[in-house]
């Protein structure tokens, strides 16, 4: 079973930022509509390449979990 399948959790602090702003996005039900470079901007650092797979991986899961 894929790790995305199961959970995926932010492990450092670029990583939290990036999920807190995927799920801001998620609850205001913009998420869908919002280009991954939108969501890039809407970050106070630069992204790394680390940092951008995370931010794929979280939507893609984010996108097949929706919050509550």
């Amino acid at each position: 079973m894929s790790a995305l399948a199961i959970s995926i959790k932010p492990l450092n602090d670029h990583e939290l930022a990036i999920a807190q702003t995927v799920d801001r996005m998620t609850t205001e039900g913009s998420l869908h509509r919002t280009p991954i470079p939108k969501i890039a901007a809407a970050l106070d650092f630069m992204m790394h390449r680390s940092d951008s797979e995370f931010l794929v991986n979280y939507i893609r899961w984010r996108m097949n979990h929706p919050t509550a």
